[in-house]
């Protein structure tokens, strides 16, 4: 089993998208230092309130557009792992080999796990280091462990229903499938953001939570934010008025559990119809 999440692992790395997505995150981070230097050198009159609730807004910002970064990742090297490799027949010649189809599934995730937490990681770090360094936030290290795992958990869910995805859908639908669930979790918790200055809506609230159950990426992503800026202690500072990017509430202990039950349970659903699949 260790030799198919090798031979994933190098196969990503030989996708033309593995390359194009490092050199468009090195110029997001090239560009997203840059303009953080240059917006902490004109609030350098600012008091030490006004900088660190501007650096916390900068936090919330780098953070949004990286979990883009690395859903699309996700996203781009997943959505034809089953269905791309069955039409160019690569898949057929792996399969015939003295291994449960179920093993093969599960190395195939592995390998690709290895790589988005290596790349999330990195992104993560580099946009936090940057805050850190040129905006003055300060960090703590139980809070960046936090959100770090969160963070990279998010991934991890949309890599699990993406690969669940390959094994029913060709690959273009499968992306354009997984493209548009991740999307619409986003929408709502941005929706979720904009609705809070008019007040609690239970309509909206029953909305919000159907659709984090369906697809809880972005209540993952929102609790990371939280975790990352400090918890209760300091996370509703930059996140009370913030139009969509407000957070109105946090995922609890519970939903995280729930998410864990989540990525169990399509994980092994991909298994069983995979080991069932025509090939």
């Amino acid at each position: 089993m260790t030799m198919y999440i090798s031979a994933t692992f190098k196969e990503l790395t030989r996708k033309r998208v593995f390359l194009v997505t490092l050199i468009l995150t090195f110029v997001f981070l090239v560009l997203f230092a840059f303009g953080v230097r240059e917006l902490s050198g004109m609030a350098g009159q600012d008091s030490p309130a006004e900088r660190l609730l501007n650096s916390m807004v900068l936090m919330v910002l780098g953070l949004f557009f990286s979990q883009f970064l690395a859903a699309f990742f996700v996203l781009f090297s997943a959505m034809g792992t089953v269905t791309g490799e069955q039409e160019n027949g690569l898949l057929l010649a792996v399969a015939a080999r003295p291994i449960p189809r179920w093993k093969l599934y599960l190395a195939k995730w592995l390998g690709h796990a290895v790589w988005i937490v290596v790349y999330s990681t990195a992104l993560f770090v580099s946009v936090v280091w940057t805050i850190h360094s040129l905006a003055g936030l300060p960090v703590l290290a139980g809070d960046l462990l936090r959100g770090l795992g969160l963070f990279l958990w998010m991934p991890l869910l949309l890599l699990t229903l993406t690969m669940l995805g390959s094994v029913y859908l060709p690959m273009l639908g499968n992306g354009i499938c997984a493209a548009l669930l991740y999307g619409f979790a986003l929408f709502n918790g941005l929706v979720e953001g904009v609705s809070s200055y008019g007040g609690t809506n239970p309509a909206v609230e029953k909305f919000v939570l159907l659709t984090g159950l369906l697809l809880p990426t972005d209540s993952v992503y929102r609790r990371s934010l939280y975790e990352v800026l400090g918890g209760a202690d300091w996370a509703g500072l930059a996140t009370a008025d913030m139009g969509p990017f407000t957070i109105p509430s946090v995922p609890s202990n519970a939903f995280l559990l729930y998410t864990v039950g989540y990525a169990a349970v399509l994980l092994l659903l991909g298994c069983r119809a995979f080991s069932r699949k025509d090939l």
